[in-house]
């Protein structure tokens, strides 16, 4: 007895191909609110004065990565501090807070696009 047997895998690559961008949007737009989430919970002080910082925390896709940080440029002196302010490393403590969301987020969009190619 033979069964025949038809391969899907050309099909199922080009569609995580065209879901990857996606996802790593979903995970850097979910790593930036957990970033300003840590901004304005995660200390004594809120990381916020004018609003700037917080709605300069930005993301940036490259490949199957995504870079969350900030380009004012005074944010190196908040983050690490200075000899006359503590350091409030909201990147650093607010990312790994999120990791859990971020990858329900990617795990989402690629659910949905394998529910409705």
């Amino acid at each position: 007895m033979t069964a025949a047997f038809t391969s899907r895998l050309p099909e199922l690559e080009a569609t995580l191909a065209q879901a990857l961008p996606a996802a790593v949007r979903a995970m850097g737009e979910t790593a930036v609110q957990a970033v300003r989430t840590q901004m304005m919970t995660g200390y004594t002080r809120p990381v916020y004065n004018t609003g700037a910082l917080h709605a300069d925390v930005r993301c940036r896709a490259e490949g199957a990565s995504v870079i969350v940080g900030n380009i004012l440029p005074y944010a190196p002196a908040v983050h690490d501090g200075t000899a006359r302010m503590a350091a409030r490393p909201y990147l650093q403590d607010g990312l790994p807070g999120g990791a859990e969301a971020m990858r329900s987020a990617a795990a989402q969009v690629l659910a949905d696009l394998m529910q409705h190619p």
